[in-house]
């Protein structure tokens, strides 16, 4: 085995973390990316793997849709949830081979509560790998199917930029995993 200095920690982030540009027009907190979601993985040595924008991917960045639909109404229809699946099973495909390749997958972070496609909620209180509740988005809820049809058990959380006293608790939840690792 070849030594080098990779860290083996990754977390899979969704699109708009990284790049506030894929947001729908007025969704954006930041001008260019979430930096406290970013500089945390740098602190802690955690590689980012980038999750795909579901609405871009099927309604384009100007979220083309027909007149009077919302983007969850576009996306959670059967087309939707298929091209959620598409990013689902390629997304799991990568996991997968990740973890066959002694890295460790420390968490999936979603997005903000209103989120059509990476909204992240739970029946409950989150604990470790509690099954999202039918509220969360359409690409959370097809990579959470996914990953547990491969037994492949990873905690997902919503990064809760729109609201700073639940961005906080995000980030001490974050940086509590990180630093646990």
């Amino acid at each position: 085995m070849v030594d080098d200095s990779r860290s083996h920690k990754i977390v899979a982030v969704i699109d708009c973390i990284l790049n506030q540009n894929s947001r729908d027009l007025g969704a954006a907190t930041y001008p260019a990316m979430n930096k406290s979601v970013v500089q945390l993985c740098m602190q802690y040595n955690v590689g980012i793997l980038p999750i795909p924008c579901p609405e871009m991917a099927f309604l384009g960045l100007l979220r083309n849709r027909p007149k009077g639909k919302s983007i969850k109404q576009a996306l959670d229809t059967e087309a939707g949830r298929q091209c959620c699946r598409e990013i689902s099973r390629k997304l799991a495909d990568k996991i997968q081979d990740y973890i066959k390749n002694n890295n460790q997958i420390l968490a999936v972070l979603g997005g903000n509560t209103e989120s059509p496609g990476c909204a992240v909620h739970f029946l409950n209180e989150p604990n470790e790998r509690q099954a999202l509740a039918f509220q969360s988005g359409v690409l959370m809820r097809e990579l959470d199917k996914e990953l547990k049809k491969r037994e492949i058990q990873i905690p997902f959380r919503g990064i809760r930029d729109c609201n700073p006293e639940l961005m906080k608790k995000d980030l001490e939840w974050l940086e509590k995993l990180f630093g646990s690792c």
